[in-house]
């Protein structure tokens, strides 16, 4: 990675994520609880408050927060590319709902409720903007270069006064005024971003419902809410932070998701709820931070997360923000790690130069020690490991120095296919060949050749086991499948998801797609399941 195939190079990501028409194109096919785009927002535009929740926009999107049940709601991307990216500042509707944004030479309307959006320009260049406690619902005021200007509901600007009793966005400068512990404590917040730099960006007050403080857009933070008489800021992260998602794992009612260091930001390993309700963010300890560039692949075990990496294998505790890192010379054959899989509490960790597996009474136990080359797949099953390699699929048996031939493999060289990831579904190996897929039956122990997949789905990475099949993932979509045929419902690039796939897992009713473009989570309804 980024990417798959996990045979390929493995480059330091350096750009952060900036949604692209494609992501548009996606929401017209798709509802919002069918299919749903999580992107980075640490970089926040607008922050507006109504009675009941705040509004929040990034370059991409809007999401709002319910105080009263602690929740986030969306994201909902903007129906045009561009739409947001030149966001001044918010402020909400307080009659009619939904929120303003001011832009450099126009505005948006957002109405959640509705999932409403209008937007619209003025002449000139827009200096200001403020509703009219004087006539509620009439609409925004924006002052111009050209002159006073009214933007009403339908996406329409005619000229106009100044409005006679205006309210105006709150600004950070005023927040900082009202309360003097948002720039006292602002050197604290290098903490929350490993030293990166953090800007605030804009400002609303909270009253009566959304709670008694300031919420803080930043620019490297997210949100951040002051309750009155507080010091040290309340974090309120929604979404991931920048860097592009590479690896995933089912959680406990969410997903892990590994985030990859960028120019802007260290790696990450975040807990996104499968509602979208709530989200965590961990960047390691402030003083070291996650000693990875981007995780090839993760496995969970018990509290623990184990990643695949090229600087080793990554244990981590992220409820307890504990790190350990095991490579060459503390225990790994080799530092690059090109998988992981995990079965009944052993974890198998397959390198550039052979396989161990590691268990808490023994620690670390080297695997088939005469095998000293490049493993790309690697499945557990009691006292076996198998080993998927470019030459093929082999098994080790603990205790046997060398690697063993398959029995039903050897015989027939169709069969001599690489492999490049391996499932279980329920007792049956699947094999994932970058092209098509190879399994075994537990019976009589006969392997099957499936028909070719790549051609829609482009080079194959990753198979996990799905009700009736799997789903195959390759660099140009998703797709599920019984062994026996060819996809029976494929989404692909750019049409349906927003990137390349990088990784997929399945938790509760939903597949979760880690793409260049963001994480996507997908009803499982839409492929069928």
């Amino acid at each position: 990675m980024v990417v798959r195939p996990r045979g390929a190079a493995f480059p330091i990501i350096l750009a952060g994520l900036l949604f692209s028409s494609p992501v548009t194109a996606q929401l017209g096919k798709y509802s919002l609880r069918d299919l749903t785009v999580i992107g980075e927002f640490s970089h926040i535009t607008a922050v507006a408050t109504s009675t009941d929740r705040v509004y929040l926009s990034s370059r991409a999107a809007i999401v709002t927060w319910n105080p009263l049940e602690r929740r986030w709601a969306g994201p909902w991307l903007a129906p045009q590319p561009g739409m947001l990216r030149d966001v001044l500042a918010g402020i909400a509707d307080q009659l009619g709902g939904g929120v303003w944004l001011v832009r450099q030479a126009g505005w948006v309307y957002f109405d959640p409720v509705g999932g409403i959006w209008e937007s619209g320009t003025v002449p000139g260049r827009v200096l200001s903007a403020a509703l009219d406690d004087g006539a509620p619902g009439s609409g925004l005021f924006l002052r111009t270069t050209a002159g006073w200007y009214l933007a009403a509901r339908g996406g329409i600007a005619t000229p106009s006064g100044a409005p006679m009793r205006p309210v105006y966005p709150a600004t950070v400068e005023q927040a900082a005024r009202d309360n003097p512990a948002i720039s006292a404590t602002s050197a604290s917040l290098l903490g929350l971003t490993r030293f990166r730099d953090v800007r605030f960006t804009a400002a609303a007050r909270g009253s009566g419902f959304t709670g008694i403080g300031w919420y803080i857009g930043t620019f490297g933070a997210g949100l951040l809410f002051y309750p009155d008489g507080g010091g040290l800021p309340e974090p309120m992260p929604f979404g991931l932070p920048r860097g592009v998602p590479t690896a995933l794992f089912p959680g406990n009612g969410g997903v892990w998701v590994a985030t990859a260091r960028s120019a802007e930001a260290d790696a990450a390993v975040s807990f996104v709820s499968d509602d979208l309700g709530s989200f965590r963010w961990w960047q390691g300890p402030p003083a070291t931070g996650l000693p990875f560039a981007a995780a090839r692949r993760m496995v969970g075990r018990g509290d623990q997360l184990w990643l695949a990496t090229d600087v080793g294998a990554i244990e981590l505790r992220p409820l307890q923000e504990e790190v350990r890192r095991f490579d060459y010379g503390n225990g790994l054959p080799d530092s690059r790690v090109t998988d992981l899989a995990q079965r009944r509490g052993v974890v198998a960790i397959a390198t550039e130069r052979g396989v161990v597996r590691w268990e808490d009474s023994t620690g670390f136990t080297a695997v088939a020690t005469d095998f000293v080359s490049r493993v790309d797949a690697i499945a557990l099953s009691g006292d076996t490991t198998w080993i998927g390699t470019r030459l093929g699929l082999y098994l080790a048996v603990q205790g046997n120095p060398s690697l063993q031939e398959v029995p039903g493999l050897g015989a027939s060289p169709s069969l001599r296919i690489p492999v490049v990831d391996l499932a279980w579904l329920a007792d049956t190996l699947v094999a994932l060949a970058p092209d098509r897929l190879l399994w075994r039956d537990p019976g009589t122990g006969k392997f099957t050749l499936g028909p070719l997949l790549g051609a829609p789905l482009g080079r194959l990475h990753t198979v996990i086991a799905a009700t009736g099949g799997v789903i195959v993932a390759g660099q140009g979509g998703v797709g599920f499948t019984p062994l026996e045929s060819t996809p029976a419902r494929r989404l692909g690039v750019p049409g349906d998801l927003p990137g390349e796939v990088l990784d997929i897992t399945v938790e509760g009713r939903h597949l979760w797609i880690a793409t260049t473009a963001g994480l996507v989570r997908l009803a499982l309804e839409v492929l069928g399941l």
